[in-house]
C-alpha cells in the first residue's frame, strides 16, 4: 500500500508540471491584456504617470476611426474570400491528383516567413522594370496602377494566409470516408454529383474554419498595407496603433484600437475552433 506521503506526491506532480506553463501564461498573456484594457481607459500617456481615466478614447474610436475599422475589416474580408476561391481548387487538386504533394506543402511554408518579406517581394515584382512588368504590359495592365493599390494589398494578404486555407480544406478532405464516394459511384452518380452532394458539404466546416482563420489573421496586417497600399489602404487599425502610440504618444487611444483588434480576433478564433471540429479532428 502507498503511504500518505506518496499519495500527496502523486497529487502534486500534475500541478508542479503545470506551474511553468501557467506562470508564463499569466506573465506574458493575462497581465499584458489586463494592462491593455486599463490603458484603453486612460487619457494620452497618463497611464505611465498620473492616471486620468476617461471614455473619450472609445467615443473617438467609434466616431473618428470608424472608417479605419471598416477599411481593416474590408481588406481582411476580401483577402479571405480570395483565399477561399483559390484555396479550395488548389487543395482539391493536391488531394486528388497532384503527385508532388510534399513539395507543394513545403512551398506553402514560404509565405509564413512573414509579411515583411512578402511585401518587399511583391513590391519589386510590381516595379516598372520588375519581373512581371513585361507580362503585365502584354496583358494591357499598367504596372504602376498595381503598385500602390487596393488590389496589391488584397493579393499580398491573400498570399500570406493562403496556407491556412489550404491546410484546413485539405484536412477536411482527408477526413471524408472513401466508402461514401465508392458507394455513390456504384449507384451511378456522376463525379460532379459526388462533389456537389458529398465532397462539398462534408468540407464545409474546413472552408468556414479556413475563412475565419484567414480573416482573423489579416485583421492585424501591418507590413503589407504599409508597403503595397496607398494612403487609403494604409488607414488600417495596426498602422493607426503605431502612429498613435509611438508618434503621437497617445497610448490610451492606441490601446483602445488594440482592444478592437483583440475582440475581433478572439471572436473569430472562437468561431474558427468551433467550426473546425469536424475538419481538424
Amino acid at each position: 500500500m502507498k503511504s500518505g506521503a506518496q499519495r500527496i506526491k502523486q497529487r502534486c506532480v500534475p500541478f508542479v508540471l503545470l506551474l511553468p506553463a501557467v506562470t508564463l501564461t499569466v506573465l506574458f498573456l493575462v497581465l499584458p491584456l489586463f494592462y491593455l484594457v486599463m490603458m484603453s481607459f486612460t487619457e494620452g500617456s497618463s497611464f505611465f504617470f498620473e492616471q486620468k481615466f476617461t471614455l473619450d478614447n472609445y467615443r473617438e474610436l467609434f466616431s473618428r476611426y470608424r472608417a479605419v475599422i471598416q477599411t481593416t475589416v474590408f481588406l481582411a474580408l476580401a483577402s479571405a474570400i480570395v483565399d477561399l476561391l483559390l484555396g479550395y481548387p488548389f487543395a482539391y487538386f493536391l488531394y486528388s491528383r497532384f503527385p508532388y504533394k510534399d513539395l507543394a506543402r513545403a512551398l506553402m511554408i514560404f509565405p509564413l516567413f512573414g509579411g515583411l518579406y512578402l511585401a518587399f517581394g511583391l513590391y519589386y515584382l510590381f516595379l516598372p522594370k520588375g519581373v512581371l512588368s513585361p507580362l503585365l504590359e502584354r496583358l494591357g495592365i499598367n504596372v504602376l496602377s498595381l503598385l500602390y493599390s487596393k488590389s496589391s494589398v488584397i493579393l499580398g494578404m491573400a498570399i500570406l494566409t493562403f496556407p491556412f486555407m489550404v491546410a484546413n480544406i485539405m484536412t477536411a478532405l482527408q477526413n471524408i470516408d472513401p466508402i461514401l464516394k465508392e458507394a455513390a459511384l456504384c449507384l451511378g452518380a456522376s463525379r460532379f454529383r459526388i462533389f456537389s452532394r458529398i465532397t462539398l458539404p462534408l468540407t464545409r466546416s474546413g472552408m468556414v474554419a479556413g475563412f475565419l482563420m484567414c480573416f482573423g489573421w489579416n485583421l492585424g496586417a501591418y507590413e503589407i498595407p504599409l508597403f503595397l497600399g496607398s494612403q487609403a489602404e494604409q488607414q488600417v487599425v495596426s498602422i493607426k496603433m503605431y502612429q498613435q502610440a509611438l508618434v503621437m504618444s497617445n497610448y490610451g487611444l492606441s490601446a483602445a484600437l488594440g482592444m478592437v483588434v483583440m475582440v475581433l480576433s478572439f471572436s473569430v478564433t472562437y468561431l474558427s475552433l468551433k467550426f473546425s471540429k469536424g475538419a481538424l479532428t
